[in-house]
């Protein structure tokens, strides 16, 4: 199972920096462009932050630079992981959960720049039991603050005696502290025992003087197992 969680983070990371990417292009050409990515595993307790910083060259197309100084994540000097002609900053490793996040870095004129994302956690997945029924709705809630703006809510599936993999995006509405599930959305389930995830993510964008970022944060829960039943 760890296998197939694995190769779903990567697939979403992916997909994430593609997004990032494809948007950072329509930036004034004359801002530096700034794309960032925050993950916490919390089950492994285990961090990823990635950064790339984009500035427009002679002729206004942004390219991917490194930063003089380096770039600091939480005030920790990150390497550098160039991916093919991309410049990226990347730092990973045993962590325990955060909620502020930020990055700093300045530019070749001395200007200084920072980026602060929050992520928001998901303490105690629970469904009020062990035990969910196909015919009757379900209420999910969990221990933290409640759902804000600009949130996306991923409960990830999976059977614990075959391999079969349900993902279940879920629309949310900001300042709830609680998900109600339909029967019908629990009915993608077949009856089993199934162990589950929630990925809780966060998309930030601002315009600064001279600074156009966006970012997004994510936290995995820890993994909940419940019996689905007819």
């Amino acid at each position: 199972m760890h296998t197939h969680r694995s190769k779903r983070r990567a697939a979403i990371l992916l997909a994430i920096i593609s997004i990032l990417m494809v948007a950072c292009q329509s930036a004034p050409s004359t801002d530096t462009v700034a794309e960032c990515y925050v993950r916490y595993l919390k089950p492994e307790g285990q961090s990823l932050a990635e950064i790339t910083v984009r500035q427009p060259n002679v002729k206004g197309k942004l390219r991917s630079v490194e930063v003089p100084g380096g770039m600091r994540y939480r005030g920790v000097l990150m390497r550098v992981a160039a991916v093919g002609d991309v410049i990226a900053y990347r730092s990973e490793g045993g962590a325990t959960y955060a909620l502020d996040h930020d990055f700093r870095w300045k530019d070749d004129k001395g200007q200084s720049y920072e980026v602060r994302m929050q992520m928001l956690p998901v303490f105690e997945p629970s469904w009020g039991g062990r035990k969910l029924s196909l015919r009757k709705p379900a209420t999910f809630t969990w221990h933290g603050p409640p759902i804000g703006e600009k949130e996306a809510w991923v409960f990830l599936w999976e059977r614990t005696d075959q391999p079969e993999v349900v993902s279940m995006d879920v629309v949310v509405t900001p300042g709830a502290d609680r998900i109600e599930f339909p029967a019908a959305q629990l009915a993608k389930l077949q009856p089993g025992r199934w162990t589950y995830y929630v990925v809780r993510k966060k998309a930030f964008q601002q315009q600064q003087s001279g600074l156009r970022w966006q970012g997004i944060a994510e936290y995995y829960s820890d993994v909940d197992t419940v019996q689905i039943e007819e």
